[in-house]
């Protein structure tokens, strides 16, 4: 009912995706992974960031006490699974891997701000819109009123 609660489910769904990802990630590292495991890995920890800016975005200020806890819980988990992935490549000596990881982040940070600020100039550009257009209606009924005032008032001075 109104979306409230619903947050709950999310923020406890990204916890327990950051426990699995933490879980592969161990896993992996004991088997000494490679390169296509960590592929899965990755795309997981992608959707899972996602996740998190998604609610972070959307329940700005709607959190109770208790869900931001866990909301922050998640951010700091995700940051500590990029740190472990960082330090696992580095160590196996895919720096290069890590920096492309880095770049695509980036690159794709960068494309949802400038999308979220398209959205948010294109919201502007309607609302001011619809104000315009309210203004001009507005008006003109007002003139439509007036003038039929006017004639009411022509009308009634003339038949006397």
């Amino acid at each position: 009912m109104f979306g409230f609660g619903t947050e709950i489910v999310v923020i406890k769904g990204v916890l327990d995706s950051l426990s699995a990802l933490n879980s592969a990630f161990a896993t992996i590292k004991e088997s000494g992974g490679n390169a296509g495991s960590l592929v899965g890995l990755l795309t997981r920890y992608a959707s899972v960031e996602e996740e998190i800016r998604r609610v972070e975005e959307e329940k700005a200020g709607v959190l109770s006490v208790a869900d931001a806890a866990r909301l922050q819980i998640a951010r700091r988990q995700s940051e500590t699974f990029a740190k472990n992935l960082k330090n696992a490549l580095l160590v196996s000596g895919q720096a290069d891997q890590w920096n492309q990881i880095c770049q695509r982040i980036e690159d794709s940070k960068e494309a949802h701000r400038k999308r979220v600020e398209m959205l948010k100039r294109k919201r502007a550009r309607r609302r001011k819109a619809i104000r315009e257009a309210c203004l001009i209606v507005g008006s003109g009924i007002t003139m439509m009123f007036l003038a039929i005032g006017l004639v009411w008032l022509g009308v009634t001075i003339y038949k006397e």
